[in-house]
């Protein structure tokens, strides 16, 4: 067992965006005490605050507005992805470190299975990642193909973050939320709930990509059929 790397920066990376707050700061107080767990470095850190707020990073708000910025990069949003799996990482190690330091108060097979979720995750992104056109070539591109060849990728990449979000809130309520070592089980269930409803609205757009694909894919074998008979 051991912890797992953050995702590394390429070349469409961007410089780190800053936090966003997707709750009231006071939330912990309306929720309950924040349980902290020793980080790798000594430091004490929230875990559960930490995934949630990894949402806030990548997830558009109601009324939230584009900036000239976003506008002018069509990768804006994967790289906002990218930063809240990387916070999503940094939780899971702790949570892996938790485990290593009192492993007599953890289930080992599913701790393996949160190692294994977070490389799945991270192996999965690389691909999107190294798919996923630059916005120099999107925006100088006269084609449409660029366009949604980032459409989804972003998606993809927004579905697998959250999937993955939503397995460290199911390790963590088992852990922690059901054990009552937290009593935050409220803030979990609000939280849980989003993240599902962004689930369902990516694999939305996911199997109209994959339609989508099916019939190219379909035309692009007719057309090569009738050019091989000119």
């Amino acid at each position: 067992m051991s912890n797992v790397h953050l995702f590394p920066a390429g070349g469409k990376s961007a410089k780190p965006l800053r936090k966003k707050s997707r709750r009231p700061k006071n939330s912990n107080s309306i929720y309950g005490p924040a349980l902290l767990l020793q980080g790798i470095d000594d430091q004490p850190i929230d875990v559960l605050d930490a995934i949630i707020q990894a949402g806030s990073l990548y997830l558009a708000h109601p009324g939230q507005e584009s900036t000239a910025d976003d506008l002018a990069a069509p990768c804006a949003q994967f790289l906002r992805t990218i930063h809240g799996m990387n916070v999503l990482t940094k939780a899971a190690n702790v949570l892996i470190y938790q485990a290593q330091r009192h492993p007599e108060l953890t289930d080992q097979e599913k701790v393996n299975w949160l190692v294994q979720r977070t490389k799945t995750t991270h192996k999965v992104m690389r691909k999107l990642d190294k798919m996923l056109p630059t916005n120099e070539f999107i925006l100088s591109s006269d084609s449409f193909g660029p366009d949604f060849m980032a459409e989804y990728a972003t998606n993809a990449a927004m579905l697998m973050v959250s999937y993955f979000a939503e397995d460290l809130l199911v390790y963590y309520d088992e852990n922690f939320i059901q054990t009552k070592k937290d009593r935050r089980k409220v803030m979990m269930i609000d939280f849980r709930d989003a993240y599902r409803e962004v689930i369902q609205d990516c694999q939305i757009h996911i199997g109209a990509h994959g339609f989508l694909m099916k019939e190219l894919a379909s035309a692009q074998r007719a057309i090569n059929k009738v050019m091989k008979e000119l």
